[in-house]
């Protein structure tokens, strides 16, 4: 992957700067490997909107640019949660308007398998 491929990939599962901005530099380039989506980009995300750095409507344009780019892939062990949460945010007339209260629903999730993970690991 070029490495401005690669920066912007990152940039995008992280979240940093406009999701306007190098997204057709990146889709022109031809990466040779991918960039994991984890559950800590997916919660760093929510936690814009409850916080209010950002809005409903950005969120639900973050998640569908993170789901429709091709060489971002999705954390192993996670896929079927990481997956349902960027189609769901991702298509609210599908599913349900994104709110306040639909990030705080999303917050616990996303948490509470981490808190799962963390008890797995100490067995």
């Amino acid at each position: 992957m070029d490495a401005s491929t690669g920066r912007f990939l990152e940039e995008l599962v992280r979240w940093n700067g406009e999701l306007s901005g190098p997204s057709g530099n990146a889709r022109r380039s031809e990466p040779t490997s991918a960039v994991i989506f984890r559950r800590d980009h997916a919660v760093a995300a929510v936690e814009k909107v409850t916080t209010g750095l950002a809005s409903p409507g950005q969120l639900s344009d973050w998640a569908q640019a993170v789901h429709f780019e091709d060489h971002v892939q999705v954390e192993d062990g996670h896929q079927d949660l990481l997956t349902r949460f960027l189609v769901e945010i991702s298509t609210p007339e599908l599913f349900e308007p994104v709110t306040h209260e639909v990030c705080q629903q999303w917050l616990h999730i996303l948490r509470g398998s981490r808190a799962s993970d963390t008890e797995a690991a100490e067995r």
